[in-house]
Formats: C-alpha cells, sequence, structure tokens
C-alpha cells in the first residue's frame, strides 16, 4: 500500500488533538471539581442527580416544617406545665381550706386563687409566633374568652366564667411523604382546660364566703379530675416532640445521604485526576518530541 507524505502529518494532528482534548477536560475537572458540565456528556448520571436534588429540596420543607411543629410543640409543653403548677397550688388550698381556717384566712386564699385565674388565662391565651397554641385552626383570634364585671373580675354569671372559642383541632405538618402530625392540642383537650379554670373560678367563689364547707368534696373531686386531664395532654404533647425529633433525625440522614450520593455521581477524586492530567501531559509532550525528531528526517537520512 503506498503512503502519501500527508499520512503521518493528518494522524499526528489527529493524535494531538484527542491528547488536547483530554487535557482540557481533565483541567476542568479539577479546576471545578465536577466530572461533568453538561448533561450531554453523562444524560444517565444527569437525570439521578436532577432526581435527587428534588428529593432534597422535597426534604429541606419537611424539616422546615418539623422544626416549626417542635416550637409550637415545646412552647405547647411550657404552658400546659403552667397549668399542672397552678393546678398543683389550687390543690393544696383547697386542702387547707378547712374548719381550721377563719374567713379572713379563707379570703386570702381566695385572693391568691384570683391571682392562679388570671395567669392560667394568660396561659390559655399564649402565642407563639404571632399564633394562638391553644385554638386549633382559629389561630389568629384569642381562644378563651372570660366573663368579667365592673371591675374586670373574671365572674360565673350562671352560664360559666370561661368559654372556648377555638376549632376542635390544629393544623397538621408534612414531616416526610406519608408522615404528618398534629402539634396543637386539640377541641377537647382545650375545652378541658376552660373547664379547670371555671372550677377555679367556683372555688374562688366559694372561699369568698369564708365558710369551709362551700369547698365540697364534689369541687375537689372536679380539680383533681382536671389535673388529671392536664397530666395527660402535657403526656401527649410529649409523645408528638419524640415523634418530630426521630423525623427530624431521620431527615437530616436522608439528606446527608442523598449529598454523598449526588456527589458520588458528579464529584471526581481530585489526586486520581491530578496523576491522570500529569500522565496526558507527558504524553501529549512525548507526542511533540516523537513527532519533531520523524518530521526532520527524510529519505536522505537512510542512503
Amino acid at each position: 500500500m503506498r503512503v502519501t507524505a500527508n499520512s503521518f502529518p493528518d494522524s499526528l494532528l489527529g493524535h494531538l488533538q484527542r491528547i488536547t482534548k483530554d487535557m482540557n477536560q481533565l483541567n476542568e475537572q479539577v479546576a471545578t471539581g465536577q466530572r461533568f458540565s453538561k448533561v450531554s456528556e453523562d444524560s444517565a448520571s444527569a437525570n439521578r442527580i436532577l432526581d435527587m436534588q428534588e428529593e432534597k429540596g422535597k426534604i429541606t420543607q419537611f424539616s422546615k416544617n418539623a422544626a416549626r411543629a417542635q416550637n409550637i410543640n415545646n412552647t405547647t409543653i411550657s404552658q400546659l406545665q403552667n397549668f399542672v403548677d397552678i393546678s398543683n397550688r389550687v390543690g393544696e388550698v383547697s386542702t387547707l381550706a378547712d374548719g381550721l381556717k377563719g374567713p379572713d384566712e379563707l379570703k386570702a386564699y381566695a385572693e391568691e386563687i384570683d391571682e392562679l385565674i388570671q395567669h392560667a388565662m394568660q396561659s390559655a391565651n399564649a402565642r407563639f409566633n404571632g399564633e394562638y397554641i391553644f385554638g386549633g385552626t382559629a389561630s389568629d383570634a384569642e381562644p378563651f374568652s372570660a366573663n368579667v364585671d365592673g371591675s374586670g373580675k373574671i365572674t360565673d354569671p350562671g352560664g360559666g366564667a370561661i368559654t372556648y372559642n377555638g376549632t376542635a383541632s390544629g393544623p397538621e405538618f408534612h414531616l416526610s411523604e406519608t408522615g404528618k402530625i398534629k402539634p396543637f392540642t386539640d377541641g377537647d383537650t382545650n375545652q378541658k382546660l376552660a373547664d379547670f379554670i371555671n372550677h377555679m373560678v367556683t372555688l374562688r367563689d366559694a372561699l369568698e364566703t369564708g365558710d369551709p364547707t362551700n369547698v365540697t368534696t364534689a369541687l375537689r373531686t372536679n380539680l383533681e379530675d382536671s389535673e388529671d386531664d392536664i397530666i395527660f395532654a402535657l403526656s401527649r404533647q410529649g409523645s408528638v416532640q419524640l415523634r418530630v425529633e426521630f423525623d427530624i433525625s431521620l431527615n437530616r440522614d436522608r439528606f446527608t445521604d442523598l449529598e454523598e450520593n449526588i456527589s458520588s455521581e458528579a464529584d471526581v477524586d481530585i489526586a486520581q485526576t491530578v496523576v491522570r492530567l500529569t500522565q496526558v501531559q507527558n504524553a501529549y509532550q512525548a507526542s511533540l518530541r516523537s513527532a519533531g525528531q520523524v518530521l526532520n528526517q527524510s529519505l536522505l537520512d537512510y542512503i
């Protein structure tokens, strides 16, 4: 076969172009740390990366939901604990109000109970980030209203001193694709908080009469039942807290795994890439030297 004079230069040029392309690609990988810069370079990996990035976006939103649910639940637990502390003191006062106490002492206890009623109302209408935590989905208005007399004192005109105006349930938060949770207390629990405050009003009124016989066994039983309800609600919120913390941890692990998977798809091993770049650069230089030696020779060199 006859070999033309241009065959070697053409072959050399093609070889050098391929090596130059490899060097440019490796240089870009070293500079960016990315295995490819265009989807067309590896469409399969690019599609997997896009899917994982979309999943990361969902997990980010789930994590935000969980953080908000956790804050609401922490505030709810704090206010329910206030109710428990108030209930403990109310129980002590109702026990102390026996036949050995005089009218003045009973009225002094009545004044203390009145202060506790005000404190309980503050907790009942507590807010977090502008939302009333015991209002259910109606979080933009005070969930508990009170009947007051001309002096501002909470009174019972016969239909109850405290009224719950919230909804039966609170909003749900998505913590995962299939998992939802309600960090707010439900309407039944909130109504029991109103009942507890109403029992406190009844106790205060009984103490104001100065007659310890008005502090009946039935009233004490009502207060004890209310305390049991509050403790049960507090226990439920504790379970919510554990659930939220579990989902936060789970989402954190999922997010980390996705980042690692994306890195394995898109990132290059810098050390290996530098070694490969050095090898290609050496091959390029060797090709140039060999080409220079061959191109400088002619048939006269062999005569």
